[in-house]
């Protein structure tokens, strides 16, 4: 699922839901990726709230975040428990 990555505000660095959205999605370690999963969902209902007082720089953003949410839900709920196996293995 590809999404953009937005800058906050001109000058400063990417968004930090997208990093931590990225960084999970892409954790292969069963244990690490529910914690990354969970920061990941917390990192993007922060942006949400933000996102309620201020518009975004770009409207596809919020598309983006309601994506990224699903699919974090999708890969939680497919993380094998009894073999430690991820949705991609």
């Amino acid at each position: 699922m590809p999404l953009d990555q937005f800058n906050t505000k001109a000058g400063h660095p990417k968004s930090s839901w997208y990093q931590t959205y990225f960084a999970a999605v892409l954790e292969s370690d069963r244990r690490k990726a529910v914690l990354q999963i969970e920061r990941a969902q917390i990192a993007i209902q922060d942006r949400l709230l933000e996102l309620r007082k201020a518009p975004p720089d770009n409207p596809r953003e919020v598309q983006d975040l309601s994506n990224a949410l699903t699919y974090l839900g999708i890969l939680f709920q497919n993380i094998d428990s009894e073999n430690g196996h991820m949705l991609w293995d």
